[in-house]
């Protein structure tokens, strides 16, 4: 099998929702030499899905070692910060992801989350905002990354459930049920 075609296998497999096979299957396309970018992003975001935070965040640092304007790896490197409770760490990671990429509503979930839990009330309430108009589809995705761990955003729920909040002035009872939803699946 040629390192393109284990690569690829590695994809697949992690594609079917096996992230924990997938990454031996892109350690193995790291040793006969695939493309380096591809294998860290890959065998980081397998890391991520099945929690192992500081494994990841190794990987998608090899890939700004390689390609320091990697919006993805930003972008998931503060989704590994965020579930680490490492919100200041998450918001720059995901501040540069935004800066690449204005069309990622996720990262302003993510970094709305984020700020909330650090106690910056407007910039999390701007980024939930921004969040709010991008689609369902792409900031449900934003659960699959945190599993059943929602315990972290309590100050972020706190927020949206306070009657005299900042979030009940510049957001109807829809837009902050949306994100209470988004925040519990």
């Amino acid at each position: 099998m040629t390192s393109n075609e284990l690569l690829h296998e590695a994809q697949s497999v992690f594609a079917t929702d096996h992230p924990r096979e997938s990454i031996d299957l892109f350690t193995r396309a790291e040793e006969e030499g695939c493309n380096p970018v591809t294998v860290y992003l890959s065998r980081g975001a397998a890391f991520l899905a099945v929690g192992e935070l500081d494994r990841s965040i190794e990987d998608f640092s090899r890939v700004l070692e390689i390609d320091a304007d990697n919006e993805r790896a930003f972008y998931y490197r503060g989704i590994a910060h965020l579930r680490k409770s490492e919100f200041k760490e998450a918001v720059d990671d995901l501040s540069i992801s935004i800066s690449f990429n204005h069309e990622r509503g996720a990262a302003f979930f993510a970094r709305g989350l984020a700020y909330g839990e650090l106690d910056r009330t407007d910039e999390s309430l701007r980024d939930l905002k921004t969040a709010i108009a991008f689609s369902n589809r792409e900031i449900e995705g934003f659960g699959n990354l945190f599993g059943e761990n929602r315990t972290l955003f309590g100050k972020s729920m706190a927020l949206l459930e306070g009657e005299r909040g900042p979030w009940s002035i510049v957001m109807n009872d829809d837009e902050v049920n949306k994100l209470k939803k988004w925040i519990e699946n």
